[in-house]
């Protein structure tokens, strides 16, 4: 009996191409030997040992033994078992042999009927090959600038860069930026942006034109992806800073008629940047008449005050100030408007009233210029009346009270009727004054009071004042010639 051994080529089971001459090397270092009897009687076992030597400097991967038992036989035993069994054919798995490794297969046949027993039997393997496969990674960053603050109204620039800090091509980067917080002039962060293919180590900028129209916290978002999974974010920050106007007006809360008064205007700036060029109106009524100001501020047609002011600070305090008189009764209120020439900053106005009071103001003293009188003489007395207000006095009486121990002396300029002096109505206009003189004697003598009584149309009710006159007797004289009737001072026109 005979076996008969055939090598295959080798079979590749990575993937990876080896050479024809390559395979036939491997395949003649293979070397299979086997061991079996001469002959056997039917019915006897039969042994065949194959022996698969690798006998080259290369090592055989995988190798599997094949062989085929023909029909009129059949296996009794196997060592190792067989990888398969189809059919007739038996696989037996000899896994990898090194340089000068073998591995032994053992079979026993028994034979069915008397014919020649011929194994069919093939050797497969694997050959180690060696290959390379540089893998690279891309990565993504992105970085955005802006500057940390930032003024209302103004355009600036967010500047985006995305970089690819792999060792590989990023391809079909897009950059998405969107707005955390904040508020911007129409939808700048609104759109996708295709960056497009980034080699290793290549950076693209891309710029969005934004116009902050809120201040404070301005706040970003900005995402770089691909669709091969690749992400990287950034958040960014800047304060957005806005000017603001503050206006205080201050002046005379009340005011007589005809009366000078000073008026001041407080421009702030509560902001946190300067304002630029800001424009200040403040509106005169009718009843102020300006008397001083800054040269070329006054306008008549408009009956307004102007200013320029070429920038506030938030810690600059401008002071505005001008006089003006009352020229009209009743609340005058006047208007401040301050406005800035940059139109994110809201205009600023303020209003100040000053009631305007105008009313009648007489003020009456009784002069007696004689320190004393001897009874039976006449004393001279003198009775001064202004009208210290802003408005007309009109329908004044002026009448004198005497004790009995004084007699009226009649004179032409008042009447006298039962102890009452009484004058012609008087008509004082504002700041006018009148000198009533009268004149009475004493029939006794000691201190003799005299009371002026004033009551008229425009006034609220009567004013009366008192003074007095001394008179000694020539039988005795006053030991005391002293007395308490002061000259008094002809009255002029004061405060309200």
């Amino acid at each position: 009996m005979y076996t008969n051994l055939r090598l295959l080529s080798a079979t590749l089971l990575l993937g990876l191409l080896v050479t024809t001459a390559q395979a036939q090397q491997i395949a003649s270092n293979l070397t299979v030997t086997t061991q079996n009897p001469k002959e056997i009687n039917i019915g006897k076992p039969a042994t065949f040992v194959f022996a698969v030597k690798n006998a080259g400097q290369t090592a055989a991967m995988g190798v599997l033994f094949e062989t085929s038992i023909p029909e009129h036989a059949e296996v009794a035993m196997t060592e190792p078992k067989p990888l398969a069994v189809d059919g007739r054919k038996h696989t037996f798995q000899l896994g990898d042999l090194a340089p000068g490794e073998s591995q032994q297969v053992t079979l026993v046949a028994i034979p069915r009927k008397v014919a020649l027993i011929q194994l069919n039997s093939i050797v497969t393997f694997a050959t180690p090959t060696e290959t390379s496969l540089v893998v690279r990674q891309p990565k993504l960053t992105t970085t955005a600038q802006i500057a940390p603050e930032v003024v209302i109204g103004s355009k600036v620039e967010w500047i985006v860069r995305v970089t690819n800090t792999g060792d590989g091509p990023a391809e079909a980067v897009k950059l998405t930026p969107s707005l955390v917080e904040g508020q911007l002039q129409g939808e700048p962060l609104a759109k996708v942006v295709e960056v497009g293919l980034l080699q290793a180590g290549e950076s693209k900028d891309v710029k969005f034109s934004i116009q902050p129209t809120k201040s404070g916290k301005l706040a970003a978002r900005f995402v770089s992806s691909n669709p091969d999974g690749l992400t990287a974010e950034h958040d960014s920050l800047s304060k957005v800073l806005q000017a603001k106007l503050a206006v205080i007006s201050e002046g005379p809360h009340v005011q007589p008629m005809g009366r000078n008064g000073e008026y001041k205007v407080l421009i702030t700036n509560p902001g946190d940047t300067a304002t630029g060029r800001a424009f200040v109106k403040i509106k005169i009524p009718d009843g102020l008449e300006i008397t001083s100001a800054a040269e070329n501020a006054w306008d008549e047609e408009t009956r307004s005050l102007y200013w320029r002011i070429t920038t506030i600070r938030p810690s600059d305090e401008v002071v505005l100030s001008f006089q003006a008189e009352t020229n009209a009764e009743g609340p005058q209120t006047l208007t401040v408007t301050a406005e800035a020439e940059y139109e994110f900053i809201e205009a600023a106005t303020a209003t100040h009233t000053t009631k305007v009071i105008s009313r009648p103001n007489p003020i009456v003293t009784v002069l007696n210029d004689q320190e004393f009188t001897a009874v039976g003489s006449p004393i001279s007395f003198k009775i001064m009346v202004v009208n210290a207000g802003s408005k007309v006095a009109d329908q004044l009486r002026v009448r004198v009270a005497m004790p009995k121990e004084l007699q009226g002396v009649e004179q032409e300029g008042y009447t006298l009727a039962d102890g009452m002096i009484e004058f012609p109505l008087q008509k004082l206009e504002s700041g006018d004054k009148v000198s009533l003189p009268f004149y009475a004697i004493a029939t006794e003598e000691g201190q003799h009071f005299v009371r002026v009584l004033l009551d008229g149309s425009t006034l609220p009710r009567e004013i009366s004042f008192e003074s007095f006159a001394f008179s000694y007797s020539d039988t005795q004289p006053a030991e005391d010639t002293t007395t308490e009737t002061a000259v008094a001072s002809e009255p002029s026109v004061g405060a309200e």
